[in-house]
C-alpha cells in the first residue's frame, strides 16, 4: 500500500512539474498526433467523393442529345430498343428497363474532377465522351491528361477541371429510363456503354 501511494504521489508531481516546465509526456503527444491524424482523415473524406458518392448527387434528368458527335452506324442496340441496365453508375440505376435514345460513334472517358461548385473531388465517373472535354492545346485525350469537362450531367460537373483516368470502347449510349427505386424518370441519361445494357 505505501508503495501504491509513493507511485501516486510521483505520478502526480510528475504531471505538476510537466505542466510547470512545459515539458509533455510522449503518451500525451501520441493522443494529440492521433487525434490530428483523424482529423486530417475527416477533411479528406469531406474533400474527396468517389463513385459512391455520385450516386448522391443531383444528376440531370432531362438532357439534351449532343449535335456534335456522329451518330454509330451499327450499334448492337439501335435507338428505340428495349433494353435492361446493368451499371450502378447511380441509385436505382441496375435493374432498371430503359430505352436506347441515341448511340454515338465515341471512346467513353472515366474521369476524376473537383466539383465547380463545392471543390470537392469527383472520382471515377462514368462517363463522358470526346465533344465533353477539353484538352490543353496539342494533347491527345488519353489516360492522364488533364481536361476541362464541358458536360452538365450533375451539378457541379460543367467547367470544372479534372484528368482522364481510363478510356473505354465506344459507342456511347444515351437511354431514357426511370429507376427501380420510383424515382424521377430520366431523359436522354448520358452515357452507359455497350457493355452495360443487355436485350429485355
Amino acid at each position: 500500500m505505501l508503495k501504491r501511494k509513493l507511485f501516486t504521489v510521483a505520478a502526480l508531481a510528475g504531471l505538476g512539474l510537466s505542466t510547470a516546465t512545459g515539458f509533455i509526456p510522449s503518451t500525451v503527444h501520441a493522443a494529440s498526433d492521433k487525434t490530428m491524424s483523424s482529423k486530417k482523415m475527416d477533411k479528406k473524406s469531406d474533400d474527396q467523393m468517389n463513385m459512391g458518392d455520385n450516386m448522391k448527387m443531383e444528376m440531370n434528368h432531362d438532357a439534351q442529345l449532343p449535335t456534335d458527335l456522329k451518330k454509330a452506324k451499327h450499334p448492337k442496340y439501335k435507338v428505340g430498343e428495349k433494353v435492361t441496365i446493368t451499371a450502378d453508375h447511380m441509385m436505382g440505376m441496375k435493374g432498371a428497363k430503359a430505352t436506347v435514345a441515341g448511340v454515338y460513334d465515341s471512346p467513353l472517358y472515366v474521369v476524376d474532377f473537383k466539383d465547380s461548385k463545392t471543390n470537392k473531388e469527383v472520382k471515377n465517373h462514368k462517363y463522358v465522351v470526346k465533344s465533353e472535354l477539353k484538352a490543353e492545346k496539342g494533347k491527345k485525350l488519353c489516360k492522364g491528361t488533364k481536361v476541362t469537362i464541358n458536360a452538365d450531367h450533375m451539378d457541379g460537373m460543367k467547367n470544372a477541371k479534372g484528368k482522364i483516368v481510363k478510356v473505354c470502347s465506344g459507342p456511347a449510349y444515351a437511354v431514357n429510363f426511370t429507376p427501380t427505386n420510383g424515382g424521377q424518370k430520366y431523359t436522354n441519361h448520358k452515357w452507359l456503354s455497350q457493355s452495360e445494357l443487355k436485350k429485355d
